[in-house]
């Protein structure tokens, strides 16, 4: 089979609510028609990866995979393949057969292909929203129906969070939500490290073109908001605390370190994503987590980048409400779409 054209992802933005059943052993579970468990690194002992996997009428399975350090993959399967391994091709994706992209597909095996999807963070995000996911691919068509996506994608990030925190990785969670510069720690007391992170994000809203961003004074600062500087735009915070050379963890430890501290603070359903990448030649991390409870459900973006004297800047996007709406998550995406976009401009400008 020749996938030469067409993979179209049908999107449609409703949830469907779906139950979490236990399977044979405690470490697998079953929702709707999907199958998940935990995959183990018998060399390490410990957690290598979650996965989750849904088979159609048309014997293909659509595979998603969280590791342990939450970060995402998309595979689809099929025993009547036969891929040269190391094939790679380009495949069109679209969402309702508009607004078409092509991307890169890569075979693992004969029968196995990866999805090289250009930004997991954001991607996976998206996928617990779809309810149907049709695939056109020369001749074939086919179509998975997709409404326990949420559920999956939510109980795979329980998953990782479950297996793959050890002794060690719990205490420098707790360490770091107890730590000078951890999530509670409130704003430095520098003066001088204040105003850099304010002289940051005002270059940034200035490149990004960012409307309707004003300073928020530490009077009015929300509670659990943290940050060196806090702005406001419209109904979401945006914030930069500056992490030192001595105190700051290395960038991708301190993306784990996050995520972990905001899953154990979240009384409700927790999904997040993370990922590594480099803008220009510098590397930078990204993370993601919502967490969902009857109160408040609350989303951030997360964006690591390296400081010109060393250490981090930490520069987060969050809404949080009664309910995070469709538009308000679109707007906190794409705010911080602009901060990646412009962060280099800026600094330069300082």
């Amino acid at each position: 089979m020749r996938w030469s054209s067409l993979l179209a992802v049908c999107v449609a933005s409703s949830l469907f609510a779906g139950s979490l059943a236990p399977a044979a052993n405690d470490n697998a579970f079953q929702i709707g028609d999907w199958t998940g468990r935990a995959h183990w690194n018998q060399k390490e002992k410990q957690l290598d990866r979650c996965s989750a996997q849904l088979t159609n009428l048309d014997r293909i399975t659509v595979i998603y995979s969280v590791d342990r350090h939450y970060m995402w993959t998309l595979e689809l399967s099929n025993p009547s393949w036969n891929f040269p391994k190391g094939a790679a091709f380009d495949v069109a994706f679209g969402t309702d057969n508009r607004n078409t992209f092509r991307q890169r597909v890569t075979a693992l095996d004969a029968r196995l292909v990866r999805v090289q999807l250009p930004d997991t963070v954001n991607a996976f995000e998206a996928f617990r929203r779809i309810l149907r996911l049709e695939l056109v691919a020369g001749g074939l068509i086919s179509s998975f129906d997709m409404t326990y996506a949420n559920q999956v994608l939510l109980a795979l990030t329980r998953c990782v969070t479950r297996y793959g925190t050890t002794t060690k990785s719990r205490a420098a969670i707790s360490s770091w939500l107890k730590s000078p510069i951890g999530p509670a720690s409130g704003p430095s007391d520098d003066p001088d490290v204040q105003k850099e992170a304010a002289a940051l994000a005002s270059s940034i809203v200035s490149e990004a073109q960012i409307a309707n961003a004003a300073s928020v004074k530490p009077d009015n600062v929300p509670q659990g908001i943290d940050g060196d500087t806090v702005w406001k735009i419209a109904d979401t915070l945006f914030t930069i605390s500056i992490l030192p050379k001595d105190e700051a963890p290395e960038i991708a430890d301190l993306s784990d370190l996050i995520i972990g501290g905001d899953a154990q603070r979240c009384r409700g359903d927790f999904f997040s994503g993370a990922t590594l990448d480099v803008i220009e030649t510098t590397g930078v991390a990204r993370a993601y987590t919502n967490c969902q409870t009857q109160q408040v459900s609350a989303s951030s973006y997360y964006f690591l980048f390296p400081r010109k004297q060393g250490g981090l800047y930490l520069m987060t996007t969050t809404t949080s409400g009664v309910e995070v709406t469709p538009t308000a998550e679109k707007n906190a995406k794409e705010i911080d779409g602009r901060v990646r976009a412009t962060i280099i401009t800026a600094l330069s400008k300082m």
